[in-house]
């Protein structure tokens, strides 16, 4: 597993790739709804119901997260999903970082399940 970090700019390259990245929002349920924008590919995820999705989860495929800012929320998430085994890195500086670096958003939509 590679480093638990990763910049809004090598974010932005892999997405170019043959294989474009799996992207959580795991953002707070009130900063989520309340921004109503995510990056462009990403699904929303409770960071509190990690044992609820997980289980669904390919631990063959990498999987990068972020929250507002790339501190507790995800960092913890990330650490309790690289814990579990998955190749995981966590947006530094998280959804604001993306945002200030000038990429893409797109309107917010919850996943089934994750009401």
């Amino acid at each position: 597993m590679g480093d638990f970090f990763i910049s809004a700019e090598e974010l932005n390259s892999l997405r170019g790739g043959s294989t474009p990245p799996r992207i959580f929002d795991v953002r707070k349920r009130a900063a989520f709804d309340e921004s109503g924008l995510m990056l462009p590919g990403a699904s929303w995820h409770d960071p509190f119901a990690i044992a609820q999705w997980v289980g669904d989860l390919d631990k063959d495929n990498p999987l990068i997260i972020h929250c507002v800012h790339g501190h507790e929320v995800s960092q913890d998430a990330g650490r309790t999903l690289r814990e579990a085994g998955f190749d995981i890195r966590v947006l530094t500086g998280g959804f604001e970082a993306w945002r200030e670096a000038g990429f893409g958003v797109v309107p917010a939509q919850k996943n089934d399940g994750d009401q």
